[in-house]
């Protein structure tokens, strides 16, 4: 008879902040089980609430008695668009341990935009605008993100401080075996395995770059030739580059480039958004007992 399992952790966001990368640590350790899919966004999406307990729970059906559970859906960070997620938490989980990443909340913003841009190719419900700057007036968002301590104090409204974990993207990046550590000494799992070794994660972290979009789609429609895509998955990575670079080289790549390539946030958009964020980013500096100033940049 299978006992069924809740989460003893969450990742509750932000966007864009490495919850992927982080994700992909935790599943290497042995003693930890996280859910597949990474984000079931159970508690913030009403579709997803509505098949109720039993399906939330089989998520974690597969965990072994040694190990914990744990999940990561960035939705639960974003109360202004799915404001019952933490009440439904609060309700459900009353002593689970929350982790909450953060990193630089422009960088995050317009990664949030190429993420959802590059999204809505293949889902039209998740379309943004030509640029960045029409998205952010018309979809706040994206900018709703970055108020990481707004979000914070919602939380701490119900969930002890010694309940929470506040971590920067930047520290789990140049530093993600101490990080590392302090994770799973919060969440209460041998810190002592070593997940990280030589083989660094970096997920998602091409799809900041522009280039990395204009080769998405300039591959895919070269892998969709039948046996295509199979031949290439056995070349080495080495050979892969050289093709890309051979096909970046006909006229196509222009075409491709005037259709796909991500427009860069503008000079001035920056700026704005600089001041925008200045006092929050104090605020959370202040709470973090910790210098932000190179966030004002």
């Amino acid at each position: 008879m299978n006992v069924k399992r809740l989460p003893d952790f969450i990742i509750i966001g932000a966007a864009k902040a490495g919850t992927t990368t982080l994700y992909q640590y935790l599943c290497r350790h042995p003693q930890i089980y996280m859910s597949t899919p990474k984000e079931p966004d159970f508690f913030a999406i009403e579709s997803h609430y509505d098949r109720g307990m039993d399906w939330y729970t089989s998520l974690f059906s597969d965990a072994e008695p040694h190990q914990i559970c744990g999940e990561a859906s960035t939705t639960y960070s974003r109360l202004q668009k799915h404001p019952k997620s933490l009440e439904r938490i609060v309700a459900t989980l009353p002593n689970i341990k929350l982790i909450y990443i953060m990193r630089q909340p422009i960088d995050g913003a317009y990664s949030f935009y190429i993420h959802r841009l590059k999204g809505s190719r293949y889902h039209p419900e998740l379309a943004v605008s030509d640029t960045f700057e029409e998205t952010i007036k018309q979809q706040s968002e994206f900018l709703d993100n970055g108020y990481y301590i707004d979000c914070i104090e919602k939380y701490l409204g119900f969930f002890a401080r010694e309940s929470c974990l506040f971590l920067l993207m930047e520290d789990l990046i140049k530093k993600p075996g101490e990080t590392l550590n302090n994770i799973f000494s919060f969440i209460g799992v041998d810190p002592g395995i070593d997940v990280v070794g030589d083989n660094l994660v970096a997920a998602n972290k091409a799809g900041d770059h522009p280039d990395w979009f204009v080769r998405k789609q300039l591959t895919a429609s070269v892998n969709g030739i039948p046996g295509v895509a199979q031949v290439a998955k056995l070349l080495p990575k080495g050979m892969r580059d050289r093709a890309y670079q051979l096909l970046k080289g006909f006229q196509y790549k222009k075409w491709v480039e005037t259709q796909y390539m991500p427009p860069p946030m503008l000079p001035e958009t920056r700026q704005m958004l600089v001041e925008r964020f200045r006092e929050p980013n104090r605020r959370l500096a202040e709470f973090l007992n910790r210098d932000l100033s190179h966030w004002d940049k």
